[in-house]
């Protein structure tokens, strides 16, 4: 008797780990479809409908899978001398003699036993699970399979080492057999016709766009509006240089910013998060597909994500970064694993991509960071992008060549979406040199000499507007210390008709008024809102922070916004707030 043949093991499904894994995935459901609530009673409504309908589906598919296994009698994996049993794959037992390799895949969180299987077995075994029910086109030949051996009850490395010991045995027993006939014996490699990709070189292109985002992230600090807050660019810096702002592309059409809002970063963190997840993303698909179609999807990927960006996001939101064009990357990597049939290599490209995408999708799991959001929008646009695109590709990818076809198209489409980021510079620079002239940026980036002589310029060009831009020099020159602040107030104040407004600010600033007073020969509205902020600008000057403060709310809530001193409150609330 064969005791190798009557040898049998049967491994249970670890229900304590099951019902954890179901614990999680069920956490992940309620806070999408927590999200997918609070979105739809805001300005996000498209965020609630995409959650409901794509991750919520999806993570719900998975907690029931989870806890189906839960409430088997059925044993999760058994091996015999007759061969192997995956409950999840197949009603059948696979021959050993069907497997034509089997390896173990370890990594953070992650151990698999993965087979590969003969087509010609395959194709009698009555399949289970999820892959049975996809199209033929994503579902590929069925021949690699395997089951996570961390929700088994046994040791893992046990279960491998007796996996093997029977596939050695009966491939023994077979090459005995056919000697005692002389039959000939088909060897592993012979049996092997698919192509069998191997990365070669180096990820050039993923080296590339490293370095001009890490290039423009300096130059954002260099050439910034605004001087850096924390070493890290400010949000006017970022919708200066390019950021998407759904006002300045719908009402200005500046619609180059859904090129160059991808290359910048809000800040140091942000950018190192997304060039290490680029060169994960490089290190294997750019080798695998070729740097002109690695470089034509992350642009792809990188306008979806802006489109998304600007559609989904709220209205006063300044969207940046490469995210969408990286999550775009890995959506990409999963679609075109299916092209290969052979090696351990579809299933690293799956679960590495999985590790870097389902975290990228989950709102929940993000959290602000110095004034920032991660722009998930944006994350979902890309993906979205770079899977559609990844679609195409793998249908017009022949299985004899070892890159996808039109390269050329490819690289076109990534030379124009350059062409398009680098012409944009023309008119970034203009609006950022508009902007270091505007005497009120200058104020509020703390050049107070520069603007006192901006605000003079400014009062002798225009007549009707001249005492207010004289009391914004008088607020400079206070603020830089400048000791003819309150001489030069005094002569433009005698200038002044003392009966009309704004003749009692400047006594306010001169000590001869109070705020009551000034208060009560406000004669209008508007005249009411610009009280209200000069008097915060007087508790400024004078230490008094928290009555400035509230001042500056009253006069932001209160003021038209076409007033300067509503853009005044503004830029003040920012800066106590940065304090």
């Amino acid at each position: 008797m064969n005791t190798q043949l009557s040898l049998r093991f049967e491994f249970a499904y670890d229900k304590g780990r099951l019902l954890l894994f179901f614990l999680i995935l069920s956490v992940f459901t309620v806070g999408c479809v927590w999200v997918s609530y609070r979105s739809s009673r805001t300005e996000q409504p498209l965020i609630g409908l995409i959650l409901m309908w794509s991750l919520v589906p999806l993570l719900g598919f998975a907690a029931l899978t989870v806890l189906l296994k839960v409430f088997k009698r059925e044993p999760g994996l058994v091996i015999s001398g007759a061969g192997i049993h995956i409950a999840s794959f197949a009603a059948e037992t696979i021959p050993w003699l069907a497997i034509r390799d089997l390896e173990r895949l370890r990594g953070r969180g992650m151990d698999n036993l993965l087979l590969r299987l003969d087509p010609a077995v395959v194709s009698t075994l009555s399949r289970r699970g999820l892959m049975s029910k996809l199209p033929k086109a994503l579902r590929g030949s069925g021949t690699k399979t395997g089951v996570s051996l961390k929700i088994l009850q046994g040791d893992p490395d046990w279960i491998y080492e007796q996996c093997w010991d029977f596939l050695r045995r009966a491939r023994e027993d077979h090459r005995a057999a056919a000697a005692k006939t002389g039959s000939s014996v088909v060897s592993d490699t012979d049996q092997e016709t698919a192509h069998v990709p191997v990365p070669r070189g180096q990820p050039l292109f993923t080296y590339a766009l490293i370095a001009v985002l890490v290039s423009v992230y300096a130059g954002e600090l260099a050439f910034g509006v605004d001087a850096p807050d924390k070493d890290s660019p400010t949000i006017q810096t970022l919708l200066v240089l390019g950021g998407i702002f759904r006002n300045s592309i719908l009402g200005d059409g500046q619609w180059w910013r859904l090129f160059t809002a991808p290359f910048l970063h809000g800040n140091l963190f942000h950018l190192l998060f997304n060039c290490i997840a680029l060169w994960l993303a490089g290190r294997l698909l750019e080798r695998l597909i070729g740097w002109r179609w690695f470089a034509g999807l992350f642009c792809i990927s990188a306008l979806g994500g802006s489109i998304a960006s600007l559609v989904v996001n709220p209205a006063n939101l300044v969207g940046v970064g490469a995210s969408g064009g990286i999550v775009g990357l890995f959506a990409a990597a999963i679609v075109l694993s299916f092209h290969f049939r052979s090696d351990s290599l579809p299933t690293l490209l799956r679960i590495r991509a999985i590790q870097i995408l389902i975290p990228s999708l989950m709102p929940f799991m993000t959290r602000a960071r110095d004034n920032m959001q991660i722009d998930y929008a944006a994350h979902l646009g890309g993906a979205v992008a770079g899977g559609a695109m990844a679609l195409m590709l793998l249908a017009a990818w022949p299985r004899v060549r070892p890159h996808p076809r039109f390269g050329i198209a490819a690289l076109t489409v990534s030379i124009a979406f350059a062409v398009i980021a680098t012409v944009s510079l023309w008119p970034i620079s203009q609006i950022r040199a508009a902007i270091l002239a505007d005497p009120f940026s200058q104020y509020f980036r703390g050049q107070y000499q520069l603007a006192a002589q901006s605000f003079t310029v400014k009062a002798q060009r225009d007549e009707k507007a001249a005492p207010y831009y004289y009391l914004w020099r008088f607020l400079a020159e206070e603020q830089g210390r400048d000791t003819k602040a309150t001489i030069e107030l005094r002569a433009e104040a005698g200038k002044l008709d003392q009966a009309k407004w704004p003749y009692p600010v400047y006594k306010l600033f001169l000590g001869e008024l109070n705020p009551g007073e000034v208060i009560a020969r406000a004669t209008d509205n508007n005249s009411l809102c610009e009280a209200i902020f000069y008097i915060g600008e007087w508790h400024l000057l004078r230490k008094e922070v928290t009555d400035a403060h509230k001042q500056f709310q009253a006069a932001s809530l209160s003021c038209p916004s076409t007033f300067m001193e509503y853009d005044g409150a503004r830029g003040e609330l920012q800066k106590l707030a940065a304090r």
